[in-house]
């Protein structure tokens, strides 16, 4: 009767302190490698073992640096967010976008864009007045408006000169937040000249809480303006 390799297997399987049993057998044992050396059963589980090793120091060093990046993050937040809610006029929420926001994120070209149903004075460095109509169904931004969560990545020309106006040919990669909060009032954009910078897979947690303080505030600072 011929004995099978499956059938060696199945039996190995249902008998897994067989080579304990037998531990002469493993220092006999011959596997082949990808150089194709054959080397001890003992030797191939070591490789893989320190091969194991080295991949879940990958993933742990991996952890460690996101959680540093978002300890960052979330701290760059914080403070944008406070300084937003302390804001106490359009001009005064200029320089906090420049400061806290293009400065402290990195991010070279930043426009807030207010619907120009409200009174927004000329000369407020990062923020612009745009359309009402531009807003609304089939109006130019619309879609960016209409989007519940950030818009995120690569945009057509026409879209990024809608958004940034003569900076549109520096930027290659965008985010935008509508700021929506039972009144449309416009929304941020965020222009970057890596096309890297803003992907369309990446996390829009810190985004969504920097679109939320932005849209708690302005009817406040929108009502000074008149």
């Amino acid at each position: 009767m011929t004995i099978t390799a499956d059938q060696i297997a199945e039996y190995l399987q249902d008998h897994l302190d067989f080579f304990e049993q037998h531990p002469e057998l493993v220092r006999e044992l011959k596997l082949p490698t990808d150089s194709g050396d054959a080397i001890s059963l003992v030797e191939f589980q070591l490789r893989k073992l320190r091969d194991h090793i080295r991949q879940l120091e990958k993933e742990n060093d991996h952890m460690i640096e996101t959680a540093r990046i978002n300890s960052v993050l979330f701290e760059k937040t914080r403070s944008l967010v406070l300084s937003l809610l302390d804001a106490r006029d359009l001009a005064d929420l200029a320089i906090v976008l420049d400061e806290k926001l293009a400065n402290g994120f990195d991010i070279p070209v930043v426009r807030l864009l207010l619907s120009d149903q409200f009174n927004i004075v000329d000369g407020l460095s990062l923020i612009q007045a745009v359309k009402a109509e531009s807003l609304e169904e089939g109006g130019k931004l619309a879609q960016t408006v209409s989007d519940k969560a950030p818009s995120i990545g690569r945009l057509t020309r026409d879209r990024r000169t809608a958004l940034f106006g003569e900076d549109a040919d520096t930027i290659e990669s965008s985010a935008t937040l509508a700021l929506v909060r039972g009144h449309t009032y416009g929304l941020l954009a965020l222009g970057h000249p890596d096309p890297a910078h803003f992907q369309s897979n990446q996390d829009t947690l810190f985004l969504d809480h920097i679109g939320e303080a932005l849209a708690l505030i302005l009817p406040r600072l929108l009502d000074k303006a008149k």
